[in-house]
């Protein structure tokens, strides 16, 4: 498999190329265009196989959709039989992309707007945030994937990594994905006067040592903006 990014970091495009007996798992509705005779594959956005699987991967589509923010779908792609195939990708939102490898024992947790495509045996499933994600924005649940293989992730603006060594404080809508083995809590960014009017909210403290992606825009703040000048 090889690929690149193009057109980073505002309205990034991935190219992933398949060879024979590859595929590419992509969140529905991100693909913008393929070479001839490429197969898709649509299913529910779940990791089970068999019939009982499939029934349970549709209650699972459906949570991973009201509470981790995905499409309920998801397509496979793959080449001809005996052939290469290219795909192209992006996300709904103007903005960035970036691919990780992800390697057993070191998962990625993911925003739940944020994960693109995955190849190889990258298992995506919900993880559960707490309430301290709820009250963080971000929702009680986050999306964690494992396994061996590729994986893209987008986001609303600009993707910068952070090497994390000890603590790290970030708006919580800044947050793309970060490594498993970094705890975090969400907290004020001050006193009470501030965090009610200081424009910050709440923000989130990360601690240990990984890595942490976050965006140089924040959606929320871009509903926020639009809500009063839309028409009634």
């Amino acid at each position: 498999m090889q690929h690149q990014i193009l057109y980073k970091p505002s309205y990034a495009m991935a190219i992933v190329t398949l060879q024979p007996g590859e595929s590419i798992d992509v969140e529905a509705g991100s693909m913008v265009a393929m070479t001839h005779g490429m197969k898709i594959k649509t299913m529910f956005n779940g990791n089970s196989s068999g019939f009982f699987g499939k029934m349970w991967n549709f209650f699972v589509a459906i949570f991973r959709k009201l509470l981790g923010g995905e499409t309920m779908m998801i397509n496979r792609y793959s080449p001809p039989t005996g052939q290469t195939g290219q795909i192209y990708v992006a996300p709904a939102m103007t903005g960035d992309i970036i691919q990780h490898k992800v390697v057993p024992g070191q998962d990625i947790i993911i925003q739940g707007t944020s994960f693109l495509a995955s190849t190889g045996n990258v298992k995506v499933k919900l993880k559960w945030g707490g309430l301290r994600s709820l009250f963080g924005g971000e929702g009680l649940f986050l999306l964690r994937a494992t396994g061996d293989g590729e994986l893209w992730v987008n986001s609303y603006g600009a993707i910068y990594e952070i090497d994390v060594n000890g603590s790290y404080i970030v708006d919580t809508g800044h947050i793309v994905a970060f490594q498993n083995n970094l705890q975090f809590k969400i907290k004020r960014v001050g006193g009470w006067k501030s965090t009610l009017f200081s424009g910050e909210g709440l923000v989130c403290e990360f601690h240990g040592q990984g890595k942490l992606w976050i965006q140089t825009r924040n959606l929320g703040q871009l509903v926020h903006w639009l809500t009063p000048i839309l028409p009634a």
